[in-house]
């Protein structure tokens, strides 16, 4: 099994192109890829402009929509109140389409409405969200959401869920008079980057900003880490465009 390969860059559109480079290098995939971005609000549109004309000339998920399997940025920008964020969301999701697999997914939808016994169900994420606004002490200790049920997920290989679990990890400020930073983690059981993964870094980025802006704390950094990481398709075309994002970096 290869050793970690661990990279740590400012934007997240970076940090993808950087790993692309690194999975070109171990021969298109590797266990135990760890990314860091330090600055999770960064965004250049001309980059994200690259990736959704990749997916749409290749018939590809656009980048868009796999960020709003994680977190539905769309239904925030007005920033309106949890309860019409998640009416909203689901409105979304329950509407018949012809092509499933443009849904936008369940992993939002298993943070909010995560399956409990007896029928019942946990909003994880507003659960969390309540607890760090609620307790003005830092216990330095991370607030879990899962993602796969243990019941239907955990022996499936195929079709299961990628995303195991996002860890939310408070942190208080250098300075006690700044609000708390919040940091983040999120484990990969598979991670796909011709498809997925820099749709799935956007999402976390933006689910992150959504967190902060609710808790009233700072943006600290965010991790990723993907247990195995690949590239099955369009690998030159991958390659040239994340050599033109990190040719542009300062």
């Amino acid at each position: 099994m290869n050793k970690p390969i661990v990279i740590c860059e400012n934007s997240f559109q970076v940090a993808w192109a950087r790993a692309i480079n690194e999975l070109r290098d171990k021969g298109w995939e590797a266990w135990n890829l760890v990314v860091q971005i330090n600055q999770p609000k960064l965004f250049n549109n001309d980059n994200n402009i690259l990736l959704e004309d990749f997916a749409r000339r290749n018939g590809l998920i656009s980048q868009k929509h796999v960020a709003h399997t994680i977190f539905p940025q769309t239904f925030f920008s007005n920033g309106i109140s949890r309860t019409r964020l998640y009416n909203k969301y689901w409105r979304f999701f329950n509407r018949p389409r012809k092509e499933a697999r443009h849904r936008w997914g369940t992993y939002f939808g298993r943070m909010i409405k995560y399956p409990a016994p007896y029928g019942t169900y946990v909003d994880q994420l507003g659960s969390i969200i309540d607890h760090i606004k609620e307790r003005q002490k830092n216990y330095k200790a991370s607030h879990t959401i899962i993602i796969p049920s243990p019941y239907n997920d955990m022996n499936r290989t195929r079709g299961a869920p990628c995303l195991n679990y996002i860890t939310i990890q408070p942190e208080n400020a250098p300075d006690p008079k700044e609000p708390k930073i919040i940091n983040m983690l999120a484990v990969y059981r598979n991670h796909d980057f011709t498809e997925r993964a820099y749709g799935n870094y956007f999402g976390l980025c933006n689910l992150m900003k959504y967190i902060v802006n609710e808790t009233n704390s700072q943006v600290g950094t965010l991790t990723c880490i993907s247990s195995h990481a690949c590239v099955s398709a369009y690998n030159s075309e991958l390659l040239h465009i994340s050599n033109t994002i990190l040719e542009n970096v300062p």
